[in-house]
């Protein structure tokens, strides 16, 4: 049976050697074929043989090594053009096993996070960015009809419907299912799937695994970590998230 895993992970900028190794203890012990980490130095390495990063530089680090996206894969890669290159990244993946498939990888604006001038007040800068993204969904969708579509990453945004909301604002979770009905997705961390609100209650899931409606890779539960109430905010404020799919 082909199966394949992804993963996503928020690591608020790792650069000391400790946090870098606890991060790389979990990452190992997943072993994902394909991860979208998100504010990550380029002092971190997941070992993988391929990788592609978003430009470098990040709200408030200048730094080369500082980036929004980096995506890294078991498999070869080919880099991707998204009309964001600071806050996204995009490849086409060609695993030895089947077709190949486009990961995209983001970080949306979250509360109180400006976009290229546009103000966070109201929501506008989230509204933004994800009106030029979900083109970007929309397009290489079309230039790759045959191909599966992933979006992974960062998307500020909680997509369970009990109380409390967590994080985001109603407005902006309308926004982007809006988006997602628009161009074909759907979150497979979103509702009752969610697993950070499962196991991590009040907590629930900002990072988000999202496929294609139609998508043949049939999704197994999805899985969070650290397995503790909230983020070990010492090593990164985020949890992870993964999930393995099978070939349908």
């Amino acid at each position: 049976m082909k199966t394949l895993k992804l993963a996503t992970w928020n690591l608020n900028q790792p650069k000391s050697a400790r946090r870098c190794r606890a991060i790389r203890s979990y990452t190992d012990r997943e072993k994902a074929d394909v991860w979208v980490l998100t504010e990550v130095h380029d002092s971190f390495s997941l070992g993988h043989s391929f990788s592609h990063s978003s430009a470098p530089g990040c709200d408030g680090d200048s730094q080369p090594e500082s980036r929004w996206v980096t995506i890294w894969s078991r498999h070869p890669v080919e880099p991707l053009v998204t009309s964001d290159k600071k806050r996204t990244a995009a490849v086409r993946i060609t695993p030895d096993f089947g077709s190949p498939f486009i990961v995209y990888g983001t970080v949306l604006p979250w509360n109180g996070s400006t976009w290229r001038g546009y103000p966070s007040a109201g929501g506008v800068a989230f509204k933004e960015a994800l009106a030029v993204q979900s083109e970007d969904w929309l397009r290489l969708q079309r230039e790759n009809p045959d191909d599966e579509f992933f979006l992974l990453g960062d998307l500020n945004q909680t997509l369970v419907s009990e109380s409390p909301q967590y994080y985001g604002s109603r407005a902006n979770r309308t926004a982007i299912e809006a988006a997602f009905l628009k161009t074909g997705l759907v979150a497979l961390t979103a509702g009752e799937q969610d697993p950070v609100r499962r196991d991590s209650a009040p907590c629930a899931c900002i990072d988000h695994i999202c496929a294609r409606i139609d998508s043949k890779w049939i999704p197994e539960p999805a899985v969070r970590w650290p397995d503790t109430p909230f983020p070990e905010r010492w090593m990164t404020d985020h949890f992870g998230v993964s999930i393995q799919l099978r070939l349908g």
